[in-house]
């Protein structure tokens, strides 16, 4: 059988398990080559950005199933190519509210080129985009982002958490999409925290203005002012909201400050693995809804916050093998 007609039954969903297993073999095998792009770009060409909701997210669904492949190129290389590369990093951060934006573009291939960067876990990275915005990531973030920005709006996509200094100019708005909500501003500093995995997001505001909404309903929209923060869990539709210092939030940009506003022990370990670039697991599920707020202002390391968060000697911690363990004391 031809490999397209193959790849192409394999997107539907409608592959024989022994069609599937050809199918997934020849990505394996041919996942970077130049002639997977071509294949890809003649199934962009096939699909109308202008179609219904219902059409668009079952094209998205389709193109996803292809792209899963290169997304597990990229774990492995880090390396990302100009289409196919940013199209399938984009599948993690993208609704499909976006998603006929991304495939407009990838279908009308416009001049701009789309990048991706990464910070490891353990590290910390600043880029500076086309328009003079700053932005710095955090530990395990990834961030797209054109080349230059064209249109109406000036838009990146985040998985993980940023902190952005951003360039004003009120007949561009700047948008930052996460994969369930975008955070609109024109010229303001504010964070970020929006990993896929986890159910909730964070914004918070130092200076300027900014608007967070979700970006697949009308439930939630909320503006905020300096100071302020909302942790939003867009599973359950909840919002919390809280005060921060703007002259001290967001100062892990130039250290190693970690700041947890009454947060569970399950998501505080959750970015101390991200941080500290380790392995913490939790086996009493009592634990892991332990709600802490607590500050590390001085470079502290793993173990003393960790120590820190086990002041009321309720925890046992210990090491087995590179992986940190934390139980009941009982």
């Amino acid at each position: 059988m031809d490999i397209k007609i193959l790849l192409k039954k394999y997107m539907d969903g409608i592959c024989s398990k022994e069609e599937e297993k050809i199918a997934r073999k020849w990505l394996d095998k041919h996942i970077a080559d130049p002639t997977c792009d071509s294949i890809f770009e003649e199934m962009l060409d096939a699909i109308d950005p202008d179609n219904d909701s219902e059409s668009l997210r079952r094209n998205w669904s389709h193109l996803s199933r292809f792209v899963d492949y290169e997304k597990e190129h990229y774990e492995k290389t880090k390396k990302t190519r100009k289409l196919f590369g940013w199209f399938s990093a984009a599948v993690v951060c993208a609704s499909v509210a976006v998603a006929a934006a991304l495939l407009f573009s990838a279908r009308y291939k416009t001049s701009v080129q789309w990048h991706e960067v990464y910070a490891e876990r353990g590290e910390t990275r600043e880029i500076t985009l086309s328009d003079g915005t700053s932005l710095w990531l955090d530990a395990d973030t990834k961030v797209i982002y054109p080349s230059e920005f064209i249109g109406d709006t000036r838009n990146i996509f985040v998985d993980g958490e940023i902190y952005a200094d951003v360039t004003a100019d009120k007949n561009k708005p700047f948008v930052v999409s996460t994969s369930e909500v975008n955070v609109k501003v024109h010229g303001t500093q504010f964070s970020v925290k929006a990993f896929a995995e986890r159910p909730n997001v964070e914004v918070a505001l130092i200076s300027g203005s900014v608007t967070v909404e979700d970006k697949d309903s009308e439930v939630f929209m909320r503006t905020l002012n300096p100071g302020e923060l909302i942790r939003y869990n867009h599973q359950f539709r909840t919002i919390e909201e809280y005060d921060i210092n703007p002259e001290t939030y967001g100062k892990w940009r130039n250290n190693s400050n970690l700041r947890f506003i009454n947060q569970s022990l399950e998501d505080i370990a959750s970015e101390l693995e991200r941080h500290f670039n380790t392995k913490i697991v939790i086996e009493d599920p009592v634990l892991t809804k332990t709600q802490y707020y607590a500050s590390f202002i001085n470079n502290e390391g793993l173990d003393k916050i960790l120590q820190a968060l086990n002041s009321n000697n309720t925890m046992t911690i210990t090491r087995r093998n590179d992986i940190i363990v934390i139980s009941s004391d009982k």
